[in-house]
Order: C-alpha cells, then sequence, then structure tokens
C-alpha cells in the first residue's frame, strides 16, 4: 500500500508508517496545522460566497452573476488544496478502498460534475455580468432553466458534502484561535 499523505512539520513517522501527531502538553489542545487552517478557512469563504450566489432573488441577478463568476476561482483553487486527497484517492479507484471512501470519491466527482455544469450553464444564461466584461452574449432561456434545475440539485449536494465532512469541520472549529477575554490570564 502506498502513503498518500503529505509530510509536515507538525507530526513525526512512526515505524509503522502511520504518522502521529507531536507530543502536546495535556488537556491543550492540538493546534491544527496552518496548511489546514488556511484550508479550513477557504472552505468557509468559499461556502459564504455560495450561499450568497445561491439567493439571486436577496441579491438581485446583477450580483448574483457576479458572486458566481467569483466562485469560480474559490473552487478552484479548493480542488488544488485538496488535490492530494483526490490523486491518491482516484488513483486507487479500481481497487480495495473502504466504502465511506469509495462513496466519497463518487459523490465528489458528482458533485464536480454538476458544479461545473452550474457554472457553464450560468455563463452561456449570463445578462450583465459577461456584457459588463466586454463579451458580447446572448442569453439562451434554455441554458436559464438548465442553470436553475442544477443549482437546485446541487445546493442539496453541497449540503450532503458538508455532512460528510462533518467530522473535519467540526475539529477545526474546535481549533480556531479564540480571542482571550479581558481579565483572563493567559496559561
Amino acid at each position: 500500500p502506498r502513503d498518500f499523505s503529505v509530510p509536515c512539520h507538525w507530526e513525526k513517522k512512526v515505524g509503522s508508517g502511520i504518522k502521529a501527531p507531536a507530543a502536546i502538553t495535556p488537556g491543550e489542545p492540538a493546534a491544527a496545522p496552518a496548511s489546514d487552517t488556511f484550508k479550513f478557512r477557504w472552505d468557509v469563504l468559499l461556502f459564504l460566497v455560495g450561499l450568497v450566489s445561491a439567493a439571486p432573488q436577496a441579491t438581485g441577478f446583477e450580483l448574483h452573476e457576479w458572486v458566481g463568476l467569483a466562485v469560480i476561482p474559490l473552487l478552484l483553487v479548493h480542488l488544488l488544496l485538496n488535490w492530494s486527497w483526490i490523486v491518491g484517492v482516484s488513483s486507487r479507484a479500481f481497487t480495495r478502498l473502504a466504502g465511506e471512501v469509495r462513496f466519497n470519491l463518487v459523490f465528489d466527482s458528482l458533485l464536480f460534475i454538476g458544479m461545473a455544469l452550474v457554472m457553464v450553464s450560468g455563463v452561456l444564461a449570463s445578462r450583465t455580468a459577461l456584457r459588463a466584461l466586454g463579451f458580447a452574449v446572448v442569453p439562451d432561456p434554455f441554458w436559464e432553466y438548465v442553470h436553475g434545475i442544477i443549482s437546485n440539485v446541487v445546493i442539496v449536494m453541497i449540503g450532503v458534502h458538508v455532512a460528510m465532512h462533518g467530522r473535519w469541520i467540526i475539529a477545526r472549529l474546535r481549533r480556531v484561535p479564540r480571542p482571550i477575554s479581558p481579565g483572563k490570564e493567559l496559561r
């Protein structure tokens, strides 16, 4: 079996090849590695921008289009941040994988296809953003229809995706540094 983990400065290898966190003081929460913290914050940003994008009736369609365009690079960075998992699990897709990992791979692949369709249909249905960027586009009602249907499916899929990663999210929330309250001393 291949080891797809990425070596980090905050962990040490154990003889079996399994990585164990470096020793910490008892009673003190383990600090998340910088890359993990960045990844979590990036995912929160992507989620919040996605929420704004998912409510065109609340934001107006012009802002919806601009925010939708902003989601594209945010999602690409999300994929790059998770690239080692994508490559590692995909390369083992036709071998023996744990059921949860296999389901996650298939589901995330379908979510990627859905997101791509939402983005392409959104661009093809654009009424204002692309025109403001200098592209001569004629909005097509077919793509507006496709965009609406697939967007609703993808919103549900994102909910499932977030739920599937709930343990990781909760672990990150427990490690997010909190400001010190006035009158409280550092230990």
